[in-house]
């Protein structure tokens, strides 16, 4: 198939990867068999590898970069670089057309939420066996041994608990502030919500826009974020019970066992309690918030115009790199709520993030040889090496256990708990993240009472997951299909 050209790494590889107690990729092929039958004859074999469109080229170029670093050491192997959308929607029926049709690229990208879909619909490849064997790419670690437990957790199928991908990203929000305007205001980094207020109301009566919020359609996601966050700090523990594989956050059939049990109910100010307080903080967002998409709010706060934004880690090449930008930034954690805010709040952060990310699988129709190789690539994709590149060249967030992150996004670690509760999410429900930020509009705009908002939001929630449990035959009795 394809032969190695080299045993070792460089030494000035070795020395860029931080990984505890192993080497990283350890290429030796002593006393070990061939990957395929086609390393052994020399057949070459073709793939095609397909990511989502970048939004730059040096991306597309880094993604290059790893497919040659790949392909420098299996001389048999060419594999082509491919694009599927962006676009959410447009992306998914990309992807359900190819792999339906037959026409989908050998390996693709993928959400892992998809990835449980399309494997329950006999679309994918069941990585599960693979999982349990060595990574050549990671010292000869067992390839499952070497992600983030709690990430690969949530790879697993909920039903099946086989796996059909590979993820190579978590997630992590942040809001970027404007460091010039901060010290000309004698500004300091607020901690808790009451501070985040008192930032943003002294920089109005300074005559500088606060934030830029985006949130014109849902796929801008500012309120999702802000709205997950908030709910979790306020409800969370309510729900903790329904964790029934205990991974931290509530997949779908527990999601709908709490939704059937009545344990989250919309119209309780218990679960809604974000809406005044977000109300209240869209006084301080630029004006025509409603109509500001994210490139928008980002592009306010490069030309100085908003003294903050927020964004993800996958942002901050962007942010970083603007030629557009004349001022220094930094970032910190969205804000903790108070019980001056909300008497139910943990006065503590709960961070959206922590999900697989970045994810990539392989369609049922590759066999033979090509699946040995895709599978070998997925390996290598998903070895310290690609991840410290990417680290460094692509501000990627590894899901790699005992791999340090870069100092450029040291910014994004962690400081609270993860989210357990996510419904709002668009793969999750679909409807309700759309009424989430559609009725929001208006809500926001004066013209619908929270009250019409929280009865909407609720309606859509218990319809949706009332069909849920319908569809997967999960009920109380089989514990919302935990209990054969």
């Amino acid at each position: 198939m394809f032969k190695r050209k080299s045993a070792l790494l460089s030494m000035t590889l070795i020395l860029s990867l931080v990984v505890g107690g192993c080497a990283s990729g350890n290429n030796s092929d002593a006393g070990k068999e061939p990957a395929s039958s086609a390393e052994a004859t020399g057949k070459q074999v073709n793939l095609t590898f397909a990511v989502e469109t970048p939004k730059d080229e040096e991306t597309k170029q880094v993604w290059q970069e790893i497919i040659d670093g790949y392909t420098s050491k299996h001389e048999n192997a060419k594999i082509k670089l491919d694009y599927a959308p962006s676009d959410g929607d447009s992306f998914r029926t990309w992807l359900t057309t190819g792999l339906i049709g037959g026409t989908s690229p050998d390996i693709i990208p993928s959400r892992y939420t998809w990835t449980h879909e399309d494997l329950n619909k006999d679309l994918l490849t069941d990585l599960t066996p693979e999982y349990d064997k060595p990574n050549p790419y990671a010292g000869d670690r067992i390839w499952k041994d070497t992600f983030t437990q709690s990430i690969l957790n949530e790879m697993k199928n909920p039903l099946s608990e086989k796996i059909a991908g590979i993820t190579l990203q978590t997630l992590s929000i942040r809001v970027f502030y404007n460091q010039d305007l901060f010290e000309k205001n004698n500004l300091q980094i607020p901690k808790t919500w009451t501070e985040f207020i008192d930032v943003q109301s002294k920089l109005k009566a300074a005559g500088v826009t606060p934030f830029a919020f985006a949130n014109s359609k849902p796929g801008d996601n500012h309120l999702l974020w802000a709205v997950n966050m908030m709910t979790n700090q306020i409800a969370a523990e309510k729900v903790r019970s329904y964790d029934f594989d205990q991974n931290t956050q509530l997949s779908l059939n527990e999601i709908a066992a709490s939704v059937d049990e009545g344990a989250v109910n919309l119209e309780s100010s218990d679960w809604t309690g974000f809406m005044p307080i977000i109300k209240d903080w869209s006084q301080y967002w630029a004006k025509g918030y409603n109509a500001m998409n994210g490139d928008a709010a980002k592009e306010m706060f490069l030309r100085g115009d908003a003294a903050m934004v927020l964004a993800g880690n996958f942002e901050l090449k962007t942010i970083q790199d603007s030629k557009a930008r004349k001022f220094e930034f930094g970032t910190f954690a969205l804000p903790y709520l108070t019980k001056n805010e909300n008497p139910n709040a943990a006065e503590k952060n709960y961070e959206l993030g922590g999900y697989p990310d970045l994810v990539f699988a392989i369609p049922k129709k590759v066999t033979g040889d090509k699946l040995d190789v895709a599978v070998d690539f997925l390996k290598y994709l998903s070895s310290p090496e690609v991840a410290t590149l990417m680290g460094n060249k692509m501000y990627v967030t590894t899901t790699l256990a005992n791999v340090d992150l870069p100092v450029n996004l040291s910014g994004f670690q962690f400081v609270g708990q993860r989210i357990l509760v996510n419904f709002y999410a668009a793969h999750i429900d679909k409807k309700l993240n759309e009424d989430l930020v559609k009725i929001g509009q208006l809500y926001l705009e004066g013209t619908v009472s929270e009250e019409k908002y929280k009865s909407e939001l609720q309606k859509t929630l218990k319809n949706d997951m009332t069909a849920v449990l319908k569809t997967n035959n999960w009920t109380k009795e089989n514990k919302y299909g935990t209990k054969e």
